[in-house]
């Protein structure tokens, strides 16, 4: 793939197998991702989550943790990286 300036670029993709969870932050209930392993360098250290329509409880937010679990096999993130210079 070439980008402006006519760089190479190939597309990477890391992935991860990953939970999500229920956790609360000033009472509202929020989806948090939580990664299996340390394979996706750009997500080390870091906290991913998802916040939730006003109103939702904390057992609406569960069940849907839940339905996620059981639907979603990874994470994956996917990036550019120079692979040399092109013409």
């Amino acid at each position: 793939m070439k980008h402006e300036g006519g760089e190479s670029f190939m597309r990477k993709t890391v992935r991860s197998n990953c939970r999500f969870m229920v956790q609360q932050a000033g009472g509202k209930p929020f989806l948090a991702v939580q990664l299996f392993h340390d394979t996706i360098p750009l997500l080390k250290g870091a906290s991913l989550g998802f916040d939730l329509l006003g109103g939702i409880s904390v057992e609406q937010a569960k069940k849907l943790a839940e339905m996620l679990n059981e639907h979603v096999l990874e994470l994956f993130l996917t990036t550019d990286e120079k692979s040399g210079e092109g013409g």
